[in-house]
């Protein structure tokens, strides 16, 4: 029973450092983006997302998961995952900067929610 738990809380310790990892380059990628090339606040989250996405597949692969060959089914599963994602930034984005015309800085505040929901359909499903 214990080495399962221990299992579980390295999982949750290198996705969390994979993780944050992803989110640094997402969200600098948000905000260069948008500060310097005057790209709408739903676009740059749309484009930092794609650049999280990789960085995360490719840490969750080798050292969250430790998966030793590349799946074209977990990819799939990783891609919809990173979606779901993206669409609670997205609309994360919209509603803060749209309804509640805050400044797009405030954007990034949804990329800090959205990594607890992808790690549970990341583990239960996607990389299963």
């Amino acid at each position: 029973m214990k080495k399962i738990k221990r299992k579980h809380i390295r999982e949750i310790a290198i996705y969390g450092i994979v993780g944050l990892t992803a989110l640094f380059f997402q969200d600098f990628a948000y905000w260069i983006l948008h500060r310097y090339f005057h790209v709408f606040p739903s676009v740059s989250m749309i484009l930092g997302s794609a650049v999280g996405m990789f960085i995360a597949y490719y840490g969750h692969i080798k050292y969250t998961f430790k998966k030793h060959r590349f799946s074209k089914r977990e990819f799939t599963k990783f891609m919809i995952t990173s979606i779901i994602g993206m669409c609670i930034n997205v609309g994360g984005v919209r509603i803060l900067t749209k309804i509640f015309m805050l400044a797009p800085e405030y954007g990034v505040i949804p990329t800090f929610i959205t990594p607890f929901i992808s790690f549970l359909i990341s583990k239960f499903w996607a990389f299963r």
